[in-house]
């Protein structure tokens, strides 16, 4: 006569929160990716080489470096009088142009209405003076995230060339701030 132990509450409550904090981890981007609105933004891209992961671009999105007049004034005040000491939580709100392609808008310490996303902005300002072809002479650089995107062994290089041209566009899902890069799009 064999004797099983029912198992105990606290087993059953062990096994059931790592599950939850797993779970719990994919519940931003998966209701980013059902959804969120798909929107097309322009790059530079570089191509290095992993070797773990193989190939991948690394974006350098037009939208990562903004002129500060699109800054709320209260924050560019502050940026000149170098009140920020580390990277600074900003929102950017974006609009849809002729061409299809997101911009820019305006950035805010405060979460705005409509389309945006969330960032993390340098605490300098960027002199471009020095540069006669830049449109901006002064900037604020802005980190989202999704700067790196990896392809099919061989295909960086090409999209490296098409970078080169102006031809890259990437695809970016959004939701309440919330990007992930999706697609990228060689448009020769």
């Amino acid at each position: 006569m064999s004797l099983k132990r029912k198992p105990s509450k606290m087993f059953w409550i062990s096994l059931l929160i790592p599950l939850l904090v797993l779970s719990s981890m994919l519940i931003k981007p998966v209701n980013t990716m059902v959804n969120g609105k798909q929107i097309t933004l322009a790059t530079i891209p570089v191509d290095p080489r992993d070797l773990f992961y193989g190939d991948y671009v690394i974006l350098d999105l037009e939208i990562e470096e903004i002129d500060i007049s699109l800054l709320e004034a209260s924050m560019k005040k502050k940026l000149e009088q170098s009140a920020y000491d580390q990277n600074l939580t900003v929102y950017v709100s974006l609009k849809k142009e002729d061409n299809g392609i997101y911009q820019a808008i305006s950035v805010n310490e405060d979460k705005p209405d409509g389309l945006f996303v969330k960032g993390k902005m340098s605490p300098y300002i960027m002199d471009n003076s020095w540069d006669e072809e830049s449109v901006s002479k002064q900037t604020v650089s802005i980190e989202y995230g999704i700067n790196r995107f990896y392809v099919e062994e061989g295909t960086g290089l090409e999209l490296e060339d098409s970078a080169s041209k102006g031809q890259v566009l990437v695809s970016v899902k959004i939701h309440d701030g919330y990007p992930i890069l999706t697609d990228i799009k060689d448009v020769k």
